[in-house]
C-alpha cells in the first residue's frame, strides 16, 4: 500500500471520529439499538405436553385412591418418594371398633384372632393384618403400613408405621418400610431426599429432614425424642399436657442422634411426615425414624 501524504491521512480520521460521534449520538439517543439476547422459551408444544404428563399423573391418582378406597374405607393415601424407594399404601384404624360399633377382626403376631380389644387401640388393627383381605399376614406383606389411631390429616406431625422384613422372608429388600434402611447411609440421601404424600384430594410434597435411631432400651430417648407426639408441644399420654419448649428441644435432640446432617432447616413452624420402622435384627429395641418436613401442598 502506498503511503498516505499528510493531508489525506489527517482528512480520514477526522472523518473516522465524527462517525464514531455520530453513531455514539444515534445510540445514545435510541435510534440504534443492540441485538438483545433471546431468552430460550419452551415450545408451546413442550409446555401442552407436560401439561397433559401431569393432568394423567393427577386422573391416575384419582383412579387408584377410588380403587383402594373400595376396597377398604380405612385406606388414606399413598406414600411415594420421588426416588421410587419407597411406593406404599397406608390405612388407619381410629380404634378396634368401626364406626357401627363393630369390632375388627385383628390378630396378634402369632397369628391369634383378638377376641378381647380392652388391651388394644387402633394401632394394633393391622399391625398384622393385611388392609385389602382383613386376614392374618405375617409373611407376605407383613400386615399393613398404617398411620397413628390419633392423627388427624390437619395435625403438625402425621406418623406413619411400616415393617421392616429380615433377608430370610424378603431377599429382594423391596416390602414395606424395607427400604428406608438405604436412608441410614449419607450417600443414599440426596436421591431419595423427597417424597409425596398423596391423599383423596390433596398432594403433599416432603423432604427428608433428619434420620435417627430410636432406642427403646435408653430412657433418655424416650424423654428427649418423643416421635409419636401428633402436635409437638402436646403430650399425647399425659392429658394432653402442653409443653411450650418441646418442639424446639425435640428438633435439637434428633439433631444430636441423626446419622448424618442432611442441610434442610427444621424448624418449629414446620408440619412433619414421620415414617417408623425397625431397624434389621433390632426388633422391638432399635427403631429408625425418618421425618420429612412438608414443602408444598396442592388439592387436586
Amino acid at each position: 500500500m502506498k503511503n498516505m501524504n499528510k493531508k489525506t491521512l489527517t482528512g480520514l480520521i477526522i472523518t473516522i471520529l465524527a462517525l464514531c460521534a455520530t453513531v455514539y449520538v444515534l445510540f445514545y439517543a435510541g435510534v440504534i439499538t443492540l441485538p438483545q439476547k433471546q431468552e430460550s422459551l419452551p415450545s408451546e408444544e413442550a409446555v401442552v405436553e407436560t401439561e397433559d404428563k401431569k393432568d394423567e399423573l393427577l386422573e391416575s391418582y384419582r383412579a387408584l385412591y377410588k380403587e383402594n378406597k373400595a376396597i377398604n374405607e380405612d385406606y388414606v393415601g399413598e406414600i411415594i418418594f420421588d426416588s421410587g424407594l419407597i411406593n406404599v399404601s397406608f390405612v388407619q384404624a381410629r380404634s378396634c371398633f368401626k364406626e357401627n360399633g363393630e369390632m375388627y377382626t385383628f390378630y396378634t403376631e402369632d397369628g391369634k384372632q383378638v377376641t378381647d380389644a380392652s388391651q388394644y387401640n387402633g394401632n394394633d388393627v393391622y399391625i398384622w393384618t393385611y388392609w385389602k383381605t382383613g386376614k392374618y399376614d405375617y409373611n407376605d406383606n407383613g400386615g399393613s403400613t398404617f398411620m397413628d389411631y390419633r392423627n388427624n390429616l390437619a395435625d403438625q406431625n402425621l406418623i406413619v408405621y411400616g415393617h421392616h422384613f429380615s433377608v430370610w422372608n424378603d431377599e429382594t429388600r423391596t416390602k414395606a418400610f424395607t427400604p428406608l434402611e438405604q436412608l441410614l447411609e449419607q450417600e443414599n440421601y440426596q436421591k431419595n431426599r423427597y417424597a409425596t404424600l398423596v391423599l383423596e384430594n390433596e398432594i403433599r410434597k416432603y423432604e427428608v429432614a433428619c434420620v435417627y435411631e430410636f432406642d427403646a432400651t435408653k430412657e433418655e430417648d424416650y424423654i428427649d425424642l418423643q416421635y409419636w407426639r401428633t402436635n409437638y408441644n402436646y403430650d399425647d399420654y399425659d392429658g394432653n399436657a402442653y409443653d411450650e419448649n418441646y418442639y424446639k428441644n425435640y428438633i435439637a435432640a434428633a439433631h444430636e442422634s441423626e446419622h448424618y446432617p442432611t442441610g434442610v432447616e427444621w424448624t418449629t413452624n414446620d408440619q412433619t411426615l414421620t415414617l417408623q420402622t425397625c431397624i434389621g435384627g433390632h426388633a422391638g429395641e432399635l427403631f429408625e425414624i425418618v421425618v420429612l418436613r412438608q414443602i408444598s401442598s396442592e388439592t387436586y
